[in-house]
């Protein structure tokens, strides 16, 4: 059953009624995208702003957008310095904390730690 019809399709109701059922959604539809073209049309200048400062900024926050259509930059502080020992390059491979080769049998490992992803 898919909406409202069974699998041999029988018709439930007369063909007078599906007409006026497929005319009014028509209406309903054409209605809707009426609506929703009358307001596009009429915030395009903001939505010309929203998509440069989109195109500027990739990303931004609700202050942000507010700021951008009253005519305002938005402001972005510049991110904080990292403390100084966080400064050091990350391993991209986690660290298992045993030296390569270590309780090795013919270089494979009878007790390998699990790996991301994996």
């Amino acid at each position: 059953v898919f909406l409202g019809h069974s699998v041999s399709r029988q018709q439930n109701i007369s063909e007078e009624t599906a007409r006026k059922i497929d005319s009014e959604v028509h209406r309903i539809v054409d209605e809707a995208y009426q609506n929703a073209n009358r307001i596009l049309n009429e915030k395009r200048d903001d939505l010309e702003v929203l998509a440069k400062g989109l195109l500027e900024y990739e990303t931004l926050t609700g202050d942000e957008i507010i700021a951008l259509l009253a005519g305002r930059p938005p402001v972005r502080t510049p991110y904080d310095e990292p403390p100084p020992d966080s400064r050091r390059p990350s391993a991209t491979v986690p660290q298992t904390g045993r030296p390569r080769g270590e309780d090795t049998v013919a270089g494979i490992d009878p007790n390998p730690e699990p790996q991301p992803g994996t």
